[in-house]
């Protein structure tokens, strides 16, 4: 998300000096007619970084590419790809490869949101975790957001060809820790019951019903899933809360969900949220979803293949 985050607000310069970048990888792997992706990785990762955006929008431009070459790795899951999917073994063209990395340059120069500016816009990209701390109190104007839907999709399994890239290009974290770590992960790790207590009481209700569930594993498995996410996404709206400034705006994404028959409704649960912490609810905006991982899985319960509807929750901090 950072190398997307920069490529989407990069200068007309930075792009300038992508290409020059990808210029000096063709000169240091030499006129080999056929190279591999390490290869190309060992070349780019000679280049001293600096333009950090020009070496973001260099490797945001492979991710279309990546997918491309994993494609023969899918499975009937359309977010998974199989099991020890590598780039390992594979031979590419030296010319075709150079001549689609220069294309997909070119290709994401359209959709960057700063085409009217041609130097861009100042920005600054900070990693962290909502759940443990977003900075110092009473420092955003606003915020716009939009966690992980309650879908159980496994979303770093699901980038995995990007991950790979970043893996010959530049840096990639512990894949399985980031996988455990993430708000709405499905493998799922059980917080302490005195979290759950902290929760509202709707939300509590809810998971009450789930875990009473007569399908096999929602005592067990799917308690823990849901009463985690709903655990993490409590941490994530008090820090949220905290750092937003006396009166400041925010805006949440969200989309609906179910468990068999019962449906979730994750709004209202961010709404609820919200209020414990001073985030007056101003209004919600519902629009129809056609895109959820449930409505392709033909074996999943009725309720869970029926259209989706997202919504967007506006709230100011009191």
């Amino acid at each position: 998300m950072v190398h997307l985050g920069r490529a989407r607000v990069a200068s007309s310069v930075d792009f300038a000096e992508a290409e020059e970048l990808i210029g000096t990888v063709a000169e240091i792997i030499g006129n080999e007619r056929n190279i591999s992706l390490a290869t190309i990785g060992e070349a780019f990762r000679e280049l001293p970084v600096g333009n950090e955006s020009a070496h973001s929008v260099a490797i945001a431009a492979l991710f279309p590419y990546a997918r491309t070459l994993l494609k023969v790795s899918r499975t009937k899951n359309p977010s998974w790809f199989k099991k020890g999917a590598t780039f390992d073994g594979m031979s590419l063209s030296r010319c075709e490869f150079l001549a689609s990395w220069l294309r997909l340059l070119q290709d994401i120069s359209q959709w960057r949101s700063t085409l009217e500016d041609p130097d861009g816009v100042a920005i600054s990209i900070e990693r962290g975790d909502s759940r443990k701390s977003l900075g110092r109190r009473d420092a955003f104007d606003g915020i716009l957001t939009s966690p992980p839907y309650l879908t159980r999709l496994d979303y770093v399994q699901a980038t995995l060809p990007e991950f790979l890239i970043l893996k010959e290009l530049d840096a990639v974290p512990d894949m399985q820790r980031l996988r455990r770590s993430m708000l709405g992960s499905p493998l799922t790790s059980e917080r302490p019951e005195r979290s759950v207590e902290r929760l509202p009481t709707s939300i509590r209700t809810l998971l009450s019903r789930i875990a009473g569930h007569t399908s096999k594993a929602s005592a067990s498995y799917y308690y823990r899933f849901f009463s985690t996410y709903f655990v993490d996404l409590q941490a994530s709206m008090r820090n949220i809360a905290k750092v937003l400034k006396g009166g400041a705006s925010g805006c949440i994404v969200v989309q609906s969900s179910s468990y068999k028959e019962i449906m979730i409704d994750l709004a209202e649960a961010v709404v609820v949220l919200g209020e414990e912490f001073g985030l007056q609810h101003q209004s919600t905006v519902e629009f129809g979803s056609r895109r959820s991982i449930s409505l392709v899985n033909t074996r999943a319960h009725e309720n869970a293949r029926k259209p989706k509807s997202e919504c967007a929750i506006f709230f100011r901090k009191a």
